[in-house]
């Protein structure tokens, strides 16, 4: 199968030669260590050993890769260069890296004055808030002409205060008025939330005049740490406001000034990222004061080469074992380059247990017959394949990312090749062009115009399929040594879903699939439920075991999705045509022609290819994985080399 076989290591070594060591592990990039921390707490380790690591260091390191990433985003926003979106890393020497690093002190310099300028701009963008905001308080009031800072005089008081929009002003001044003779209320500015209010009152009344006030949801208003009239003070903070975006567009020519220096920051960050790796690994390692010892896994065809490289070149202990029977272990996929797309698929649903089988080998197969089928089109097949395969070519794609490109260059000539089966190219095109003088024909059928044969084999196609995967579990029953439960719950179910289908096929066939019908079902009775107790609750669990029939037939009608899908890129892909060629084939016509064609057949294209990944994704998940695959594995993580913006020439230079 394809899930890699995997090694114990367990690796004994001189403190002083730590370093080096990991460092060629590192570099190996072959070698998952895991936690040992709870050897520290085990009687026999405890007065023996430490932990090892050095969590001040890790946390320097990591405090270092973030204020170098933050220089590097600050840069990104003034770096004219365009980056495409499947841009790979940058590829350099270790001439180049190793001058850098040298010289990092420079670097640095550079990192820190980023850093004061972000800071700076930082505090020019609050200040600009702070007066944005005090221009959109004081708006209202800008026809005041009172300064601020006048809020009384010998006899009298002044009061700026609002109340809400649905309080009548006019009624609240005459309430005033006549409660209150003595007092003036004007009302300065209104909005949709609130009113604006100027009151001014004897100060010996403010009891009365504040009870009617308050009535009506008044509240005061007082303006802080500023003097003069509103206008003026909304002139001066424009003003200040103005000498901001200048200081700002200031800071920001220095800033991309700088952004040549990028480059030197991208390869700094990642020498620091390694660096952080290295310690953080540490604390999952223990110590003594002359040695450390590490445990982790590797796979089995890296063991002894991974030994040999260490043994030979340092004074250490290196033991590699199998691991036990029941013993989980990490998981880690390796398959051919037309299987491997496909890993994509079964990642995002869950890695196999350790003990499991791998399913994209079985599930590429259809996986890619089922994304053609259900685009079916020539013309689309190969817009995909192209777009893919550029792509593919132009940039240096790596992990998932690579999977799913790839996966949809092998789904674009899955649909080149069925398009041509059914006669699909850019739906009927031609067709419509010609004016039906010339066509393209189907090598074997049109769905549009025989629907019905391509739902029996979108069915035989799904039959196939779960034949397959009952088939699987078979394979792990006899795997684990359950020969009688590969027979009964397997076997068993092929004699009865054969007789099923020769049925269906009818003639001399049906006699016989009658006939294995008749034998499967009493198979199944009598050892469906052989796990219970008693020959009553065994029959019973056996006759009840029939209805799992309906699930099989249910699981074969989702396949009907393939007939569905199909159809859609092709009835949309006519419909697109038939309103471009509306307006005729004069000069006018074609050019309409050509922008709906063009449009049309991209939003078809896109459109489906989406319905077309996730529904072939859904089949294999419910239908296929539902008869045998046990997710839950844990991934395969290996100490190595992680870079985010550059690759080594000489990967040795790290």
């Amino acid at each position: 199968m394809a899930i890699v076989r995997m090694n114990k290591i367990s690796l004994l070594g001189l403190e002083a030669d730590k370093e080096q060591i990991m460092e060629a592990l590192m570099k190996m990039g072959v070698v998952e260590i895991v936690n040992m921390e709870h050897r520290v707490s085990e009687d026999e380790w405890s007065q023996l050993v430490s932990k090892d690591g050095n969590e001040a260091a890790v946390s320097h390191l990591e405090s270092d890769v973030a204020k170098v990433k933050s220089a590097i985003e600050s840069l990104s926003r003034y770096d004219t260069r365009k980056k495409g979106l499947f841009a790979s890393k940058r590829t350099i020497d270790s001439h180049q890296y190793n001058e850098i690093i040298c010289n990092q002190d420079r670097v640095w310099e550079v990192v820190e004055q980023i850093s004061r300028y972000d800071e700076q701009l930082s505090m020019l963008r609050a200040e600009e808030n702070r007066l944005s905001n005090l221009i959109a308080t004081l708006e209202p009031w800008k026809s005041l002409t009172v300064p601020v800072e006048v809020n009384s005089t010998q006899n009298t008081i002044i009061s700026l205060g609002v109340v809400p929009a649905i309080v009548d002003t006019e009624k609240l001044k005459q309430d005033l008025y006549e409660q209150i003779a003595e007092s003036y209320l004007d009302v300065v500015s209104t909005d949709k939330d609130q009113s604006y209010l100027l009151v001014i009152y004897y100060n010996k009344y403010e009891e009365d005049v504040m009870k009617v006030l308050k009535t009506n949801g008044f509240v005061k208003v007082s303006f802080k740490d500023i003097q003069g009239t509103i206008v003026d003070n909304i002139r001066a903070a424009a003003d200040k406001i103005k000498d901001i975006e200048t200081e700002r567009e200031e800071v920001e020519k220095n800033i991309a000034a700088l952004v040549n220096e990028k480059d030197k920051l991208e390869v700094l960050h990642d020498h620091l990222l390694v660096q952080k790796d290295r310690q953080k690994v540490l604390s999952n390692m223990v110590k003594t004061d002359k040695v450390f010892m590490l445990e982790g896994w590797l796979p089995k065809d890296k063991s002894e080469q991974v030994k040999k490289r260490i043994t030979q070149q340092w004074d250490c202990v290196v033991d590699i074992q199998e691991p036990d029977k029941e013993e989980e272990v990490p998981v880690l996929l390796e398959n051919n380059s037309f299987v491997q797309p496909f890993e994509a698929i079964t990642e995002l649903y869950s890695l196999p247990h350790s003990k499991g089988i791998d399913a994209t080998l079985f599930m590429a197969p259809f996986y890619f017959v089922f994304f053609g089928l259900m685009i079916s089109d020539a013309g689309y097949g190969l817009l995909i394949a192209l777009a893919t395969g550029i792509i593919l070519s132009k940039f240096k794609l790596e992990g998932m990312a690579y999977k799913l490109i790839k996966l949809l260059f092998f789904g674009g000539i899955s649909t080149f090749l069925w398009g041509v089966m059914f006669g699909g190219w850019f739906g009927d095109i031609v067709d419509v062009i010609t004016s039906g003088k010339y066509t393209i024909p189907p090598l074997w059928f049109n769905p549009l115009n025989d629907p019905m044969k391509l739902l029996t084999w979108s069915f035989i196609f799904g039959g196939v399929q779960l034949y397959v995967g009952m088939a699987l579990q078979a394979y792990k029953f006899i795997r684990d040594g359950r020969y009688l439960d590969a027979l009964f719950d397997i076997g068993f179910w092929y004699v009865l879903l054969t007789g099923f289908v020769f049925m269906i096929l009818g003639g001399a066939l049906g006699t016989v699939g009658k006939n294995m019908v008749i034998i499967g079902a009493i198979l199944l009775v009598l050892t469906q439920g052989r796990n219970q107790q008693g020959i009553i609750k065994k029959f019973l669990m056996g006759l009840l075991s029939l209805y799992n029939i309906t699930g099989f037939l249910s699981d074969v009608l989702s396949y009907s999705r393939l007939l569905a899908l199909g159809l859609a890129t092709g009835v949309i892909a006519s419909v697109v045509n038939t309103m471009g060629s509306l307006f005729g084939f004069h000069i006018v016509g074609i050019i309409i022609f050509i922008i709906v064609a063009i449009v049309g057949h991209v939003f078809n294209i896109l459109i489906n290819a989406l319905g077309a990944y996730v529904h072939a994704s859904r089949l294999q998940y419910v239908e296929f994985f539902g008869k045998f695959y046990e997710g839950g594995g844990r991934a395969f993580q290996p100490f190595k080399i992680n870079t985010k913006y550059i690759n080594l020439e000489d990967r040795e230079a790290i």
